[in-house]
C-alpha cells in the first residue's frame, strides 16, 4: 500500500547523549530516488496533520455551537467566577475565571462562550506536539500522535468542558517543550525564562502543576549531561519567574487565611489517618488502586494505555541511547506515580494525572514508532484497534442518546453521566415558574441553592439571575458560617429582611431522599414550608431531582 510505504519513507532523529544535540539516524538505505522524494513526503505528513488538527477544531467548536449539552456543575459554578475577577479563589487559582471571562466577553454568556476556548486550547497542543515531535523526533511519530490524541477519551473531554484541566495541559506541555531546547548544550538564559513562565502559568491554572518542579528534580538526576545546567543562571531563572506567578495565589490566600490550602488538605484527606497495614496494602490494592488503574485504562483507550506502559518500562535498559524518552518519562512518571501511591491512602479522581497524558503518550508513540520501522507488525493492531476505539468513545461521548438506543433502554442512573449535564435549562424553568407562583403574594422572592453547582447552574440558566449576576445577585448559596466554597466570600442574602425565597437543592440520583429543610434556613425565616420532590425530565428520561422549600419573611 502506498501510504504504507510513505510512512516507511521517513527518517528516526535521536539525541547522541555524547553530544547533546539532535541527530538523524537514517533506516535502511532507500532508493536514491525515495531519498529525494523524502522532503516532499515528510511535508505530505504534516500537512495531513495540520489538516486533522483544523478538522478537530472546527467540529468541537460546532458541537459547542450546538448547545446539546449543558455546562456542568463547575462551569457555571466558574462562570460566576468569572464576574467576579479576583488574584485567586477558594479552590482553584484565577486563570479559570479569566479563560472563562474572554470567552464570554467574546461570545457572551453563552454555553459557547463559556466552552470557547477547549476546542482552542487542544488546538494549540496539538499543532504545539506536531511540529515539536517532527522537529525532535520525525515526522510519521508527529503525525500519528496528532491521531492519537482524539482517540483518547479524556482528551476528548477537555476538548469540550471549559474545566481548569485544558489550560493545566497546555501550560504543561509548553513548558515541556520550551524545556526540552533549554536543557540542550547549547540553550541561552531566555529558552529557561520560558520554561518558568508555562510552568508559572500552569501553577495559575491549577496547583498541580507543582509536580513539574519533581519533574526537573528527575531530569537532573537521572540524566548526567543535563546537570551541567545547575551551574549555570537559567535554571535558577526560571524558578524565580515560577515564584512570580505564585505571588497572586499567595497574596489571595494571605488575606483569607490560607483557606486553599486546607481545601486541598481536606479533598486530598491528608488529615486522614494512614495506617499502613497489609490488610490495608491489600485493601488498597483491591479497590482504589484496582479502580484507578481501571478507570485510567478506560479513560486513555485501552489500546494505548497497555502499549504506553509497556513503553515506559522497556525503554529504561536503553535510556542512555534516549535522552529524549528519559525526558518525556521524566515529564511524566513524578505526578502519576505520586497519585497511584496516593490510592493506597484514599479514591483519586481519574483526571488529576492529566498533565502527565502528554509526556507519556509522546514516550509511547516515538518508542513505538521506532519498534514499527524496525519491522514488528502488532503495533499496526494495536494503533488501528485503538483507533477504532476512540472513534466509538467519541461518538458515544458526544451523543448521549445512542447507547440507550443500541441496547434498547435506558442506562442505569448510575452509570448515565450525561444526566449532570442534560436538562439544566428545563431545570431552570421550572423553578423560575416556582419563583413566580411565589412572587405572586406580593414579596420580592430570591432563590437560595443548597450546593454550589446548582447555584451555578440556576444562575446561569434563568435569565434575570443571568443578567443581575454580578450587582444585583438573584440565586445565592445557602448561607453558612464557614468558608465551604467561594460563595462565602461574596454578598449573601442577608440584609434583604423581610423578603422570601425559594430554597432549591438536588437529591441524589441513586440513594438520595428528600430531608427535612436545613436548620440555618428554619432559623433565618419566619416560616419554611417543604414542597417535597419534584423530577426534571428531558428527552423522555429524568435527568434531575429536586428537592424545593418556600421560605417566608427573612428575619
Amino acid at each position: 500500500m502506498q501510504w504504507l510505504q510513505t510512512l516507511d519513507a521517513t527518517r528516526f532523529h535521536r539525541v547522541d547523549p555524547s553530544k547533546r544535540h539532535l541527530v538523524s539516524v537514517p533506516s535502511p538505505a532507500p532508493s536514491p530516488s525515495g531519498a529525494a522524494d523524502t522532503p516532499l513526503r515528510e511535508q505530505r505528513w504534516l500537512r495531513l496533520g495540520y489538516a486533522l488538527i483544523l478538522l478537530e477544531l472546527l467540529a468541537n467548536l460546532a458541537y459547542n455551537a450546538s448547545g446539546r449539552i449543558g455546562l456542568s456543575g463547575d462551569e457555571a459554578y466558574q462562570w460566576v467566577w468569572s464576574k467576579h475577577l479576583a488574584l485567586s479563589y477558594y479552590s482553584k487559582p484565577l486563570l479559570i475565571a479569566v479563560a472563562q471571562f474572554i470567552g464570554t466577553s467574546l461570545w457572551g454568556d453563552t454555553v459557547f462562550g463559556v466552552r470557547f476556548l477547549p476546542p482552542v486550547i487542544t488546538a494549540i497542543i496539538s499543532l504545539l506536539l506536531l511540529r515539536f515531535l517532527a522537529r525532535v523526533a520525525n515526522v510519521r511519530a508527529a503525525f500519528w500522535l496528532s491521531v492519537v490524541l482524539p482517540s483518547v477519551p479524556l482528551m476528548t473531554v477537555g476538548s469540550v468542558f471549559m474545566t481548569v484541566d485544558p489550560l493545566s495541559v497546555m501550560f504543561w506541555t509548553l513548558a515541556m517543550v520550551a524545556g526540552w531546547r533549554a536543557v540542550q548544550e547549547q540553550s541561552t538564559t531566555t529558552d529557561w525564562f520560558w520554561v518558568g513562565l508555562w510552568m508559572g502559568l500552569g501553577f495559575l491554572s491549577k496547583y498541580t502543576a507543582l509536580f513539574q518542579l519533581l519533574s526537573w528534580l528527575a531530569i537532573f538526576i537521572l540524566w548526567p549531561p543535563s546537570r551541567k545546567q545547575l551551574s549555570r543562571p537559567g535554571p535558577w531563572l526560571a524558578l524565580f519567574v515560577n515564584f512570580l506567578c505564585s505571588i497572586p495565589v499567595l497574596v489571595w490566600n494571605h488575606q483569607h487565611h490560607w483557606i486553599t490550602v486546607q481545601n486541598v488538605a481536606d479533598v486530598g484527606h491528608f488529615g486522614q489517618a494512614w495506617a499502613p497495614t497489609p490488610a490495608f496494602l491489600w485493601h488498597g490494592f483491591s479497590h482504589f488502586t484496582m479502580e484507578f488503574l481501571g478507570g485510567e485504562a478506560g479513560l486513555l483507550n485501552p489500546f494505548f494505555f497497555l502499549p504506553t506502559v509497556w513503553a515506559a518500562f522497556a525503554f529504561w535498559p536503553r535510556r542512555k541511547e534516549h535522552p529524549l524518552l528519559l525526558y518525556f518519562f521524566c515529564m511524566g512518571a513524578p505526578e502519576f506515580l505520586f497519585y497511584f501511591m496516593f490510592t493506597l491512602h484514599s479514591r483519586v479522581y481519574l483526571n488529576w494525572i492529566a498533565p502527565s497524558i502528554v509526556p507519556f503518550l509522546c514516550l509511547a508513540v516515538v518508542y513505538w514508532e521506532e519498534r514499527w520501522r524496525e519491522g514488528s507488525r502488532a503495533i499496526q493492531t494495536w494503533l488501528y484497534s485503538g483507533l477504532a476505539f476512540g472513534a466509538v468513545a467519541v461518538v458515544l461521548l458526544h451523543d448521549s442518546s445512542i447507547l440507550p438506543r443500541i441496547i434498547g433502554r435506558p442506562l442505569p442512573p448510575a452509570l448515565d453521566v450525561w444526566q449532570r449535564v442534560e436538562g439544566w435549562p428545563e431545570t431552570a424553568q421550572f423553578v423560575e415558574t416556582a419563583r413566580q407562583k411565589l412572587l405572586a403574594e406580593g414579596r420580592p422572592v430570591f432563590i437560595i441553592g443548597g450546593h454550589y453547582s446548582i447555584t451555578g447552574e440556576l444562575s446561569f440558566y434563568i435569565p434575570e439571575a443571568r443578567a443581575a449576576v454580578r450587582d444585583q445577585p438573584l440565586v445565592f448559596y445557602l448561607h453558612s458560617t464557614k468558608p465551604d466554597n467561594q460563595f462565602f466570600f461574596w454578598p449573601s442574602y442577608l440584609d434583604r429582611k423581610g423578603q422570601n425565597a425559594l430554597y432549591v437543592t438536588e437529591l441524589d440520583f441513586v440513594n438520595g431522599k428528600p430531608g427535612p429543610p436545613p436548620r440555618e434556613l428554619v432559623d433565618e425565616f419566619e416560616s419554611v414550608t417543604d414542597l417535597g420532590e419534584f423530577k426534571i425530565s428531558y428527552r423522555g428520561r429524568v435527568v434531575h431531582r429536586l428537592q424545593i422549600c418556600e421560605c417566608r419573611g427573612l428575619r
